[in-house]
């Protein structure tokens, strides 16, 4: 019995761009207490405290603090993780005859694994079709 792991396209792209933004606010936050961490003598209690009292200005009007871009970016960062490690699936090929089912009309038919990739026989729909038991 082979395995075959299926990427989906969409999922990591999706994964990507949250990794890049998340990574991007967390440099912005640390880009913009970089001056006064530097300076200090004790530097991560500096960090702490401009994280809570620097403002930062993105529209006239629209500002908040830094911590709120920290909290951000690793939002951002556990979800793409969560992204791309469900746009993975692994497909089991080479049972002689099994059940596949289409995602889209849920009817359920007799095929090799291999044959099934490819279009539904029920509705003719393009379709990478789920194994199911055979009860």
């Amino acid at each position: 019995m082979k395995k075959v792991l299926r990427r989906q396209t969409s999922g990591y792209v999706l994964g990507f761009l949250l990794l890049f933004f998340g990574i991007a606010a967390l440099f912005l936050a640390l880009w913009k207490t970089w001056h006064q961490v530097s300076q200090a003598g004790n530097p991560l209690s500096v960090f702490w405290e401009s994280l809570w009292t620097e403002q930062l200005v993105f529209l006239p009007g629209v500002e908040f603090k830094l911590v709120y871009l920290i909290v951000l970016s690793t939002a951002m960062l556990i979800a793409a993780f969560i992204v791309f490690a469900l746009s993975r699936q692994w497909i089991l090929l080479g049972r002689k005859n099994s059940w596949v089912e289409c995602p889209f009309c849920k009817k359920r038919w007799r095929t090799t694994p291999v044959t099934a990739l490819g279009l539904c026989p029920h509705c003719r729909q393009l379709i990478h079709p789920r194994l199911v038991d055979d009860s």
